[in-house]
């Protein structure tokens, strides 16, 4: 899901590095209202008809920078209330849904799906009006000509014409968005059909004009790391590698966490090690007690799509709680501590907040750590390369195979390395579309495996919309450090 880093990428990450940046400073409240103009001299006005109108974007994209939903604020209320409202309220805290669309950013992308393009020829055959069964094409000024009324969008027209003069047209976010929660808004602009949204963040990725973007939880991490009477503890996610630089090992980054505040940094991959040890016995109970194919339950949109799509397939889901659950829990049982999960996943934020209450109290992607780094001043690049002491919470190196929990296929290698049967059958798919398809599968009773692992990320976590990196770039990393 990742890709090269665009200017939506860039003006998401300005706003977020200027919000943290305005955080360590103390000025949030008398700073705030001065971003959109400081952004816009940047460059960004460039992107718009006119100034006024980038602002109004980027009040939006301030807000949810503030993790509050921008619809619960209108224009009447200044970035500066809600930036007091934001730092005084104890209990604030981003709720779902996290994902939101800003509807001034929104460009109306055209809806009309079928098109005849320049390049019909007005042939003889006239394949695509016999083609038609609405009878919605005719011939008008020597080329076909579709009427609206009558298309039902089958696309028969387009798989008739030779020349493939007819094409279809479909909004990037509703392409990228497999489970059709991309829906017609108001004024031809989009909104999330959240009933259906797995929350995977695939259409903040697909949207050109960043009309797509999520609440963040950066101001929510700085007040916990603020607050003198609590302990701090970051969780970092095994797609961790190379995010922050090729020489940026977890130790130079838990260093640079401690500067920022946090009292220990701690691998979630260790956390894979006990899923791999449970979910490996709770397989082999259910091969033994003949009670069919085992999902994996660490991809928070995976589970989703299951329970909101194919929820006659539920009771296939492991038991097991994900890796950032197991790990926070371990760590809650002794401590009085606070639990910061770190990683690419916007799902894990939906996650978090509704299955690890009292587990997890802030998720934040490597996207939004970058940003509180650089607004506190800390570059890692600058920080010695050393063996960090081991914190209060380390207890041992996490395993290689828990390790490649973040790329696809991690989890079933892990998993039929712990049963020790090669006879084990283990199907992947990574991406949601492959994840349906995979899941039809099972439902019609034409996969035969024993474990089905369903990652929401093409390439897996590695390809999450909060990286840093390409995925390739990633998976490169991974299989070096295996054979080292």
């Amino acid at each position: 899901m990742a890709q090269i880093v665009s200017e939506v990428t860039k003006i998401r990450r300005k706003v977020l590095k200027e919000v943290a940046s305005l955080l360590f400073s103390n000025q949030l409240v008398a700073g705030i209202e001065s971003i959109p103009q400081k952004i816009i001299s940047d460059g960004v006005h460039s992107y718009r008809c006119c100034q006024y109108k980038e602002k109004a974007i980027l009040r939006e994209r301030i807000k949810l920078a503030l993790g509050v939903n921008p619809a619960n604020y209108p224009e009447e209320i200044t970035l500066k209330e809600i930036a007091a409202e934001v730092l005084t309220n104890d209990r604030y805290k981003p709720a779902p849904p996290f994902i939101y669309i800003i509807d001034e950013a929104c460009d109306h992308c055209s809806i009309d799906k079928i098109i005849v393009t320049n390049a019909c020829r007005n042939c003889v055959a006239h394949s695509c009006v016999n083609t038609c069964p609405r009878d919605a094409i005719t011939i008008v000024g020597n080329q076909a000509f579709i009427e609206r009324e009558k298309c039902i969008e089958c696309g028969l027209c387009i798989k008739a014409c030779s020349y493939r003069a007819i094409i279809e047209i479909e909004r990037p976010c509703n392409r990228a968005c497999s489970v059709e929660a991309i829906v017609p808004g108001e004024k031809s602009t989009v909104q999330i059909n959240y009933d259906n949204c797995l929350g995977c963040a695939a259409c903040t990725v697909a949207c050109p004009f960043g009309a797509i973007s999520f609440k963040s939880e950066i101001t929510t991490v700085f007040k916990m790391l603020r607050n003198p009477g609590e302990q701090v503890i970051a969780l970092l996610a095994p797609s961790l590698i190379g995010q922050f630089g090729l020489s940026i090992n977890e130790n130079i980054l838990a260093d640079g966490l401690k500067k920022l505040g946090f009292a220990d940094a701690y691998l979630v991959a260790e956390g894979a090690d006990q899923v791999i040890r449970e979910e490996g016995a709770e397989l082999r109970e259910r091969i033994e007690e003949n009670n069919g194919m085992m999902f994996n339950s660490c991809c928070p949109s995976f589970k989703q799509l299951v329970h909101k799509h194919f929820p006659a397939l539920i009771d296939h889901i492991s038991t097991t709680e994900s890796p950032m659950l197991k790990i926070a829990r371990r760590l809650r049982e002794d401590q009085q501590i606070k639990t910061v999960f770190i990683g690419p996943c916007i799902s894990k934020k939906v996650e978090a907040y509704e299955e690890g209450q009292g587990l997890i109290d802030a998720v934040l992607t490597f996207e939004e750590l970058t940003a509180l780094l650089v607004g506190a001043g800390i570059n890692l690049a600058e920080i010695p390369e050393k063996a960090s002491s081991p914190g209060p919470y380390y207890q041992s190196k996490p395993s290689n195979t828990a390790e490649n929990f973040c790329r696809a296929g991690g989890v079933g290698a892990a998993i039929k390395q712990e049963i020790g049967q090669d006879d084990l059958r283990i199907e992947s798919a990574d991406g949601i579309e492959a994840c349906i398809q995979a899941l039809n599968k099972v439902k019609n009773r034409s996969l035969k495996a024993d474990f089905l692992e369903g990652m929401g990320c093409q390439g897996g976590c590695i390809g999450g919309p909060g990286t840093l990196i390409k995925p390739q770039v990633a998976r490169r990393l991974l299989t070096k450090k295996e054979k080292s």
